[in-house]
């Protein structure tokens, strides 16, 4: 019987999506000009086509395998190059993680991780004539958090204190007038620098986020990357080399970690210098001896944040001399069981000139640039679950030591005696710790730190809670 056009249109159709399939299963481009005439004109194949579908002749089989192959090639190969990219979307930055880490930990870091998809974002403005720049190491107890009031009317969070200093940060960023941060870097995973991200991630708009390739499996690391994972937000990787941004005068680079090994948190610390105009300001994180050394960029500055609470793990004489700062920042918690500073580190930053202060005993310090000078204003307080530091005006900083600031209430409330303050412990455990911790799965019970120390439970040292 002879067959119609309707059937050579179904004979043709049939060889094009079974070739198709073969083709994009198992063959290469290279081979597909080759393969598809082979199996058409094969005369076993020929032939059987040629019954099977009742043609006059081979005609139309000769055809199919001329034209089949530009007609697969057209409408698949333009589909292939994407789907080879698909595994590349996520980027190396964050994909490796330290060994140590939970499987867990690790699905939310390859969630949070940033891919190559991701827009041509726009350059950060410069800043205008005259724009000040505010930095403000903000009094969180034993921890470190530095806000940074950018020229150019952007923002810049480093740190977040400790877990219960998160809302208290997120009310002074908002009692600025400011709801969003530009550039929120946690400089390292240990609780006192990280523990109150969680609490500004969710109360905040967060532009893009900064961390070291360092992971940790503590619930309160964990909590971050599920915040970031639940907003939507990428974690970008704070390295040597890396430029936040440059606006004008302004300009902010990651210097450190350079090349870092170990199990030693403190030294993946991300290190910033931020500059404006002629001023400069270095921030730390913990970076101890081991990082310093590895640093290759110009280092001089005139504000530095002393490294790891002022610690004689860190700020090396070698490191010091380069830096060279007028004014040397400390932020620690009152009466501290670390002994932080050190009696070494002080001693240096004294004999190199550099003006010191503490937020232990002058609080919130504000130092603010205009490009040429720099002045500070450490007559703020601790900051408040419901007050933004004072807004004194800012004198010229003194060339010689402060003197010690009248007393004022600390945000962790680090003294013994102090009921306010509530720590956790668990059923069986020896320790206390913050709410974050991990250890604290299986059974979380509320106590004031005083009744924690008075019945012989000991510190966390995972979670580093206040003492």
């Amino acid at each position: 019987m002879k067959r119609t056009g309707k059937n050579i249109l179904l004979w043709v159709l049939s060889v094009f999506f079974f070739l198709s399939t073969f083709i994009m299963l198992s063959t290469s481009w290279a081979a597909v000009f080759f393969i598809i005439p082979a199996v058409l004109l094969n005369p076993a194949i020929s032939k059987n086509l040629q019954e099977r579908f009742s043609f006059q002749s081979n005609k139309w089989v000769k055809i199919s395998a001329a034209i089949v192959p530009f007609l697969i090639y057209g409408a698949v190969a333009p589909a292939t190059p994407a789907a080879a990219g698909a595994n590349n979307l996520i980027s190396p930055s964050v994909s490796s993680s330290i060994s140590a880490i939970s499987s867990e930990v690790e699905k939310k870091l390859a969630a949070t991780s940033n891919t190559s998809s991701e827009p041509v974002e726009q350059p950060a403005p410069a800043p205008k004539n005259g724009a000040k720049l505010n930095v403000h190491f903000i009094d969180v107890g034993q921890g470190d958090s530095e806000f940074i009031e950018l020229p150019n009317g952007q923002t810049m969070l480093i740190d977040a204190g400790n877990p219960e200093n998160g809302s208290q940060i997120v009310t002074y960023i908002k009692g600025l007038g400011h709801n969003k941060v530009d550039y929120l870097i946690a400089t390292h995973p240990h609780a006192d620098h990280i523990g109150g991200m969680t609490t500004v991630v969710n109360g905040l708009d967060i532009g893009k986020i900064y961390m070291p390739k360092a992971s940790s499996n503590t619930q309160t690391f964990e909590d971050l990357l599920t915040a970031i994972q639940k907003k939507g937000l990428k974690i970008n990787t704070a390295k040597a080399g890396v430029n936040l941004f440059k606006a004008g005068t302004l300009n902010a680079d990651i210097i450190a970690p350079v090349n870092i090994t170990g199990d030693d948190l403190n030294q993946y610390s991300a290190v910033i210098m931020l500059t404006y105009g002629d001023n400069k300001f270095l921030f730390t994180g913990d970076a101890g001896n081991e990082s310093e050394g590895q640093i290759t960029s110009d280092i001089k500055a005139d504000v530095l944040k002393v490294g790891h609470h002022g610690s004689d793990t860190s700020t090396s004489q070698a490191f010091l001399n380069k830096v060279s700062p007028k004014y040397a920042v400390i932020e620690v918690g009152k009466d501290n069981s670390y002994g932080h500073p050190t009696a070494a580190t002080l001693a240096k930053l004294e004999k190199i000139g550099a003006t010191i202060y503490r937020t232990d005993k002058d609080g919130t310090i504000i130092f603010t640039s205009d490009a040429k000078t720099i002045t500070v204003n450490k007559k703020s307080s601790s900051i408040k679950e419901q007050a933004p530091p004072s807004s004194a005006p800012a004198v010229a900083a003194a060339p010689q030591q402060p003197a010690p600031a009248e007393k004022k209430p600390e945000v962790t409330a680090p003294a013994t005696n102090n009921k306010s303050v509530t720590v956790y412990i668990t059923k069986t455990g020896e320790k206390y710790h913050t709410g974050g911790c991990r250890y604290l799965k299986k059974s979380k019970i509320a106590i004031s730190l005083e009744d924690a120390q008075a019945q012989g439970y000991g510190p966390c040292s995972v979670c580093h809670p206040p003492q």
